[in-house]
């Protein structure tokens, strides 16, 4: 299960990354497209007990 927990948040991480860039760069459907994946991961995440990394901090510069 240490496995899964690790990749799940891995990905989780990666999601909000992807998410952030798309947002940052005004792609729409980039957004949408990594919205649903972290929602997906999220959900799943919460189904299986797994702690979900918290957030980055974004710059507000």
């Amino acid at each position: 299960m240490e496995t899964f927990t690790a990749e799940l948040q891995q990905r989780i991480t990666a999601a909000r990354h992807a998410l952030r860039t798309a947002h940052e760069a005004g792609d729409l459907d980039a957004e949408r497209i990594y919205s649903g994946e972290l929602d997906s991961l999220l959900r799943l995440a919460m189904e299986n007990g797994v702690p979900v990394p918290a957030d980055e901090p974004r710059d507000q510069t």
